[in-house]
C-alpha cells in the first residue's frame, strides 16, 4: 500500500480566484472611468502598468498548478501563495461527487473532493474530461482521475469503508 501520494490540479477553481478576478476588474474598470477625466498622462501610464501587473498576476496564478500532497499523517495543499495543512486524525468526514459547471456559452464536467474538519472544510476540484474517460473504458484503458485517487488514499488512510 502506497504511504504517499501527490497530485495536480491544473483546472482548480477557488474562491480567492474569483475573488481576485472579479475585484480586480471591476478596479481596472473604475480606474478606467476615472481615466476619462483626467487631463494629465499619469494617470494613463499608471493605469497601463496596473494592467500589466494584473495580466502578469493573472497569468502566473492560472499557470500555476495547484498540489496536493498526502501522507498517512497529513494532508497538504498548496497552490501559489496558500498551504492548507490537515492532519488526518482531525477528519470527520470525505466526499467526493461529480457536477456540472455550466456558463453562459458551455457547460463542463468537473469533480468535487471536500474534506471536513471539526472547525473548517477543504474544498477541490478539477475538470473531468468525459471523452476522454469514456474512451479510455471502451479501449480497456486505466483512466486516471487524480482527485478519485487521492479519495480512495484518504478513505484508506482515515480507516472508512472503501
Amino acid at each position: 500500500m502506497d504511504s504517499k501520494i501527490e497530485i495536480t490540479l491544473k483546472n482548480h477553481e477557488s474562491y480567492m480566484h474569483k475573488f481576485i478576478f472579479g475585484a480586480g476588474g471591476i478596479f481596472l474598470l473604475f480606474y478606467f472611468i476615472f481615466l476619462q477625466y483626467s487631463k494629465t498622462p499619469w494617470p494613463l501610464i499608471v493605469f497601463l502598468l496596473l494592467c500589466g501587473v494584473y495580466g502578469g498576476y493573472l497569468y502566473i496564478y492560472f499557470k500555476h498548478p495547484t498540489v496536493v500532497t498526502a501522507d498517512a499523517e497529513k494532508l497538504i495543499y498548496k497552490h501559489l501563495f496558500t498551504s492548507v495543512e490537515i492532519i488526518l486524525a482531525d477528519i470527520d468526514r470525505i466526499s467526493c461527487e461529480p457536477y456540472v459547471q455550466s456558463g453562459r456559452y458551455h457547460s463542463e464536467q468537473r469533480i468535487r473532493l471536500t474534506v471536513y474538519t471539526e472547525n473548517d472544510e477543504l474544498e477541490l476540484n478539477d475538470h473531468v474530461d468525459t471523452n476522454e474517460v469514456l474512451n479510455n473504458k471502451l479501449e480497456d484503458k486505466d483512466t486516471d482521475l487524480p482527485l478519485f485517487r487521492l479519495y480512495h488514499f484518504l478513505m484508506k488512510q482515515t480507516g472508512r469503508t472503501e
